[in-house]
């Protein structure tokens, strides 16, 4: 099998021959060692926009101010602006080098003009970049699209920021609601523009953390979005899941309900709080992990080998199931930390997997 027939594999509740192993490409070490494990079966997993936007009518202008950047977006209704700090350490490419630190929605008077960014958003499909993507990617890995974040995440992280939209909640309900259902108005067309694309996994944001989104939160603003945008994904037969990176034990009987596939980026303990054999006896076999080795073991690479062998050992017999890296890596850290997890998945991951190991 090649990377990309492991990965669907996988995906599907298929049998791979090995569980798969794979990493985003900004945490892929470039060179020597690229090839190396690449040679040994790592897959390559991409994300590609089968869709543009652009929005008539809107005016961009950009001011620099030392280590910060002003944002201003210019509407027939009026203007926002969102202030972004640049220059920070990126860690050779692993994470962003900005952070914003002002968001756009501030008072009420700023809501019609994001209203207006999504009401004139024009949404073009993309598809033969996509094709052209997929096809040089080849079967050395797999290149999926993203709706981007569904709605309330969206808001949270682009728009508002946390403590704005948890006032806004509290103090200005019927006026986020209103804006949240002309933001899902809009994911709804570009859901439709994905279903008709040649593209086969989508990923549906999102980021989640039972920490910041709690369950009564989930269950109102989450839920009923990964549940209605995958029945349009899934009548196109897409196979659909979402970044859930955070700890979820508080919200695995949501998630389970959730209709998603595949959640992308779980991470179990000590990072998350959900082990690999609780999600699947709380799951069975609705929902395969596409699983985020946590980072904070790369610091131990002596633990790291028994550490990934536990993880094969709770996934037994291994379908359904994938090892990835999709956050941030120490990279100091990452060729040896790679070079333990490439080994261990060779000597334990064939499958089917001996739960006895």
């Amino acid at each position: 099998m090649n990377a990309k027939e492991r990965i669907f594999a996988a995906l599907t509740w298929g049998e791979p021959d090995y569980v798969p192993w794979t990493s985003k490409p900004n945490h892929f070490p470039r060179g020597y060692f690229e090839r190396e494990l690449r040679n040994l079966g790592m897959g390559l997993t991409l994300e590609y926009r089968v869709f543009g936007i652009s929005i008539p009518g809107l005016t961009t202008k950009s001011i620099s101010r030392g280590d910060y950047v002003t944002r201003i977006y210019e509407t027939p209704v009026g203007e926002v602006q969102e202030k972004v700090r640049v220059n920070l350490p990126s860690e050779g490419g692993e994470r962003s080098d900005s952070w914003k630190v002002e968001p756009l929605i501030k008072e009420d008077a700023d809501y019609k003009v994001v209203e207006y960014l999504f009401e004139n958003m024009k949404i073009t499909p993309k598809y033969e970049e996509f094709r052209v993507v997929e096809n040089d990617l080849g079967g050395d890995g797999i290149v999926c699209t993203s709706l981007g974040y569904t709605p309330f995440m969206d808001l949270l992280i682009n728009y508002m920021g946390i403590r704005k939209l948890a006032y806004e909640i509290h103090r200005n309900k019927e006026r986020l609601e209103a804006l949240l259902e002309v933001i899902a108005e809009k994911k709804r067309e570009i859901c439709r523009v994905i279903a008709d694309s040649p593209d086969e996994i989508v990923l549906l944001g999102d980021n989640i953390d039972e920490v910041l989104i709690g369950p009564k939160l989930f269950e109102k603003y989450c839920l009923p979005y990964y549940q209605e945008y995958a029945e349009i994904l899934h009548r196109k037969k897409k196979i659909v899941g979402s970044h859930m990176d955070g700890r979820l034990k508080r919200l695995k009987d949501f998630i389970k309900i959730s209709r998603l596939d595949f959640l992308h980026g779980f991470t179990p303990p000590p990072v998350g709080n959900l082990s690999v054999k609780e999600a699947r006896e709380n799951w069975d076999r609705k929902i395969a992990l596409w699983l985020n080795v946590p980072e904070t073991l790369f610091y131990e690479t002596e633990k790291l080998e028994s550490f990934v062998k536990n993880l094969l050992r709770e996934a037994a017999p291994g379908d359904g199931f994938m090892l990835g890296i999709t956050e941030t890596v120490p990279p100091a850290k990452r060729i040896a930390a790679y070079k333990v997890i490439m080994n261990t998945v060779l000597k334990y991951g064939k499958y089917p997997i001996d739960k006895n190991l």
